[in-house]
């Protein structure tokens, strides 16, 4: 069986690496593209009360909201070429009341589904249906890491990156300005502070996985 036809769920790492790989993605974006609209990763560590959000949108209709909580990570997005072409639907089976809500959530589209997964605290990944790598390829980022967003970004962003300078920031190596400087040389740090604390993304001088 390859990857693509692999059930999706058996592939992905634990919520806390989820996590640090939705923040360093976020990060590399908001220090590669200054300007938030032309982004495709963005994290948000103050969502709400007790919650962070990750989310990817693609310019061309694709999507992805994923929400930490207490209780767990749950995800959900929409593939609009999957859609176009057939091979998704709108929509997801019955899925548990807290996950209901989730998706009932409007500021995450509710009415664009295409795939619905989450995992609870001390339990293992759980979807409404089978879904393969392919059904969720908007997730690639989950089990292909730095390696994955290195090659990505070098295309959407039309740069050369240094894969090993990549694998700093999934590290979550504290952002000093030479580390900054090894991705974008005009770009200060005052410049992606905002962006940093957003992110919740360690700062220089701070302990790896600590915002003070």
């Amino acid at each position: 069986m390859n990857e693509s036809s692999q059930n999706l769920i058996g592939l992905l790492p634990e919520l806390e690496p989820c996590r640090n790989l939705f923040r360093a993605a976020a990060m590399l974006d908001a220090i590669l593209s200054p300007e938030w609209e032309y982004r495709y990763y963005s994290y948000n560590s103050a969502w709400d009360a007790a919650e962070e959000m990750a989310s990817m949108r693609d310019g061309e209709g694709s999507h992805y909201f994923a929400l930490f909580t207490p209780s767990g990570l749950y995800i959900k997005g929409f593939d609009s070429e999957r859609v176009k072409s057939g091979e998704a639907v709108l929509g997801v089976a019955e899925v548990p009341d807290d996950v209901t809500a989730f998706l009932q959530e409007p500021a995450f589209i509710s009415d664009e589904t295409t795939f619905c997964i989450w995992r609870l605290v001390g339990k293992e990944w759980s979807a409404d249906k089978f879904y393969s790598a392919q059904d969720v390829q908007l997730l690639r980022l989950l089990t292909g890491g730095a390696s994955y967003y290195s090659k990505w970004a070098s295309d959407y962003y039309e740069t050369e990156l240094d894969p090993q300078a990549v694998q700093r920031i999934f590290d979550l190596e504290p952002l000093t300005p030479e580390l900054l400087a090894l991705f974008n040389p005009q770009l200060s740090q005052a410049q992606v502070e905002e962006d940093r604390i957003e992110i919740g993304y360690p700062r220089a001088g701070s302990q790896v996985g600590s915002d003070e």
